[in-house]
């Protein structure tokens, strides 16, 4: 345990002359363990060792929602925590560890469609619109923008004056984007939890790199490159667990192409059902949403993870209207988390 302690040690000093490139080292953090530090929740203090003796009671200044996670003192153990300085502010980062459910068993399953007009939008009908998020990123690059030519063109005083607003901006939108990707995957899971069925989200990965080689505009570009369709992923996992609910991972190839009533896609390379926001299909003449079609798709999809034929593959039969072939046959990967 102490050859970790140190080795860590060496790995942080190392990291903060490499960033810092400074000759000096200020140490920015010091961890401790459970035989170095003792907590005591009646008056929510905590006793910690540091250099020379061991200092008792410093009060802890624990919000609602720490006290929450933190209530549950039966399956939740607190193994580590690490002492951070932050401007004239001492923070203690607690590790937690606690066991997780084990997910109930069920047939039934809650397809989740990701997009950017829609950042969620499930198979009950449930969406999170993507306007907001888009407004604020629009304001907040904006408002970087004329910053950044003030600070570089402007008086010693404005140029200071940006730079200090530039500081104090810093960060803020990522932290709404965090917050929102916290309630969309906490409601998400709450539904599924309530009705007792599996979560099926497409896996999206790679596909940012995807749409950029395709000839966009330098806003649908920008647009694509904060989608953060990959926090809120990680977010619905690592919560799926705690709830107890299962996570399945899906192909995203053909779900919103594919009609969830007939199972059928446009037999014409190029041409879909889907126009925008609506999608028709020609087939069995059903119409609605889009979003809300391909969420129904995936689900479909998360639902043949549990067939005989195992969840290795999904083998999806999907007709073709006309051509040499009655229909054809999608092999699409499917995996659970």
């Amino acid at each position: 345990m102490q050859a970790n302690h140190v080795i860590q040690a060496c790995i942080r000093v190392a990291g903060n002359r490499k960033v810092n490139r400074v000759k000096e080292y200020k140490p920015g953090s010091v961890p401790f363990d459970v035989r170095t530090m003792s907590f005591n929740w009646h008056d929510n203090t905590v006793s910690l060792t540091l250099l020379g003796k061991r200092v008792k009671g410093i009060p802890l200044a624990i919000n609602k929602y720490t006290n929450y996670l933190l209530s549950d003192r039966e399956n939740k153990e607190i193994t580590s925590a690490v002492l951070v300085r932050t401007g004239k502010t001492y923070c203690l980062h607690i590790q937690v560890e606690h066991s997780v459910l084990q997910p109930a068993k069920s047939d039934q399953y809650l397809g989740v469609d990701l997009g950017r007009r829609d950042i969620a939008y499930t198979s009950d009908d449930e969406s999170w619109s993507g306007k907001q998020i888009e407004t604020v990123r629009a304001r907040y690059s904006k408002i970087r923008a004329e910053l950044q030519q003030k600070a570089s063109k402007g008086t010693r005083s404005s140029r200071r004056r940006c730079r200090q607003l530039q500081k104090r901006l810093a960060g803020k939108e990522r932290r709404y984007q965090k917050w929102l990707n916290h309630n969309i995957s906490n409601a998400i899971l709450l539904n599924a939890k309530r009705t007792n069925r599996h979560v099926v989200l497409e896996d999206l990965e790679g596909i940012r790199e995807r749409l950029n080689e395709k000839p966009n505009k330098r806003e649908q570009r920008f647009l694509s490159n904060s989608w953060s369709f990959y926090q809120l992923k990680q977010f619905v996992c690592y919560k799926a667990k705690i709830y107890g609910v299962s996570v399945i991972l899906v192909d995203p190839r053909y779900t919103s192409q594919t009609c969830h009533n007939c199972l059928h896609i446009h037999p014409e390379k190029g041409k879909s059902y889907r126009s925008g926001k609506n999608f028709h299909c020609q087939h069995c003449d059903w119409k609605g949403d889009a979003d809300a079609n391909g969420a129904r798709v995936i689900a479909l999809l998360g639902e043949n993870v549990n067939r005989p034929c195992g969840s290795e593959f999904i083998s999806c039969q999907i007709p073709v209207v006309g051509g040499s072939r009655a229909s054809k046959s999608l092999h699409l990967p499917a995996r659970e988390v």
